[in-house]
């Protein structure tokens, strides 16, 4: 009996050091045993930590004295998951995000607390990678719009300006007359230019009625007969997605066909959204003179290729730039799963 229990008990040690997460076990605040993974992270051996006090292990790097809300999070038996970034306070300082997770138990007949903690710095890190890539992302929307007003509104604001101040004084009624109707054909122009702009920032459509209807009000802010038309084919209708599907994807073709406008040199470009057997697909292509994708990640030109990868990849989806003659074609496919299909609230 007693070699079955040594045997569970070392069994136990085994299955307890072979494990990647620090584990503690402590009395009144006091170490009475931690695995393989706690001594390699403090810099203890075994008989140096055994005994140590929590307050003296471990430290909040907010407070180096070590607060009492602090110490209470590690010795309160109820926390069963809470985030805490610690302070290592032996030879060998480290500074870590942990998921600590307390359980009451019995340690050789006390009532003792063991706690496992859950290594969360890469995530927060990558957290924190994700958190500065949107706002770097605000922030190149902010230039945009920024550079929209400036180069879209302002010279026409200008030209309204000098008209009107015609107006004051004019040389006769013939050209009080078109000074009128040129600054009616500029006002018009410029609630033309702010409903782009506006519709850029946040399409109002894809709130209400989906990828479609949006798609196609965009192609008709953008293209001009006999210069640049875009030929749109889609199969979704009224067919609804989640919120950050349809901004994605509608982004997405935006910034395809702003591409096209400002760097091609196209005449023509074909936009093709097609859903089947919960695959939703995207197909582009224009007429212009085509780029080689892996350059243009070199140069760093700013034809908004990085921010398609990024859309594509917080959805999870597929992306693939190729050759077609001259030209580049552009397909993305994405999985759409039951998350994707959650409820869009319609504004009244």
């Amino acid at each position: 009996m007693k070699e079955q229990i040594k045997e569970s008990e070392e069994l136990y040690k085994t299955l307890v050091n072979s494990l990647p997460n620090p584990i503690l076990i402590h009395i009144d605040g006091k170490v009475v045993f931690a695995n393989n993974v706690v001594l390699e992270f403090t810099g203890y051996c075994k008989d140096d930590i055994t005994g140590q006090d929590l307050k003296t292990l471990f430290t909040d790097p907010v407070d180096h004295q070590g607060s009492t809300s602090f110490y209470q999070r590690l010795t309160d038996p109820k926390i069963a998951e809470e985030e805490i970034e610690i302070r290592t306070e032996s030879q060998k300082v480290v500074l870590k995000t942990f998921l600590l997770r307390n359980t009451p138990i019995k340690y050789k007949g006390e009532d003792a607390i063991m706690s496992i903690l859950f290594d969360y710095t890469e995530r927060k890190k990558i957290e924190k990678y994700i958190l500065g890539k949107v706002i770097e992302a605000e922030e190149k929307e902010r230039k945009r719009f920024a550079a929209d007003l400036h180069d879209d509104l302002g010279p026409i604001l200008s030209l309204v300006k000098i008209h009107l101040g015609l107006l004051e004084n004019p040389k006769n009624p013939e050209d009080f007359k078109n000074d009128l109707k040129k600054c009616k054909s500029l006002v018009n122009e410029s609630i033309g230019k702010m409903r782009i702009i506006a519709n850029n920032l946040m399409p109002r459509l894809i709130e209400n009625y989906g990828i479609q209807a949006a798609v196609n009000s965009f192609i008709s802010t953008v293209q001009q007969k006999d210069t640049f038309t875009v030929e749109f084919e889609s199969n979704l209708n009224d067919l609804r997605f989640s919120r950050q599907v349809e901004l994605h994807i509608y982004r997405i073709i935006c910034e395809l066909i702003n591409n096209t406008i400002k760097h091609s040199g196209a005449t023509k470009a074909a936009v093709k959204i097609r859903y089947s057997g919960n695959l939703l697909k995207l197909a582009y292509m224009d007429n212009g003179k085509g780029y080689n994708v892996k350059e243009i990640h070199k140069k760093g030109t700013g034809m908004g290729i990085d921010n398609i990868f990024q859309r594509v990849n917080l959805l999870n989806g597929q992306v693939t730039f190729s050759k077609k003659g001259s030209n580049t074609e552009v397909r993305i496919t994405k999985e759409i799963g039951p998350a994707d299909h959650e409820t869009v609230t319609r504004d009244a």
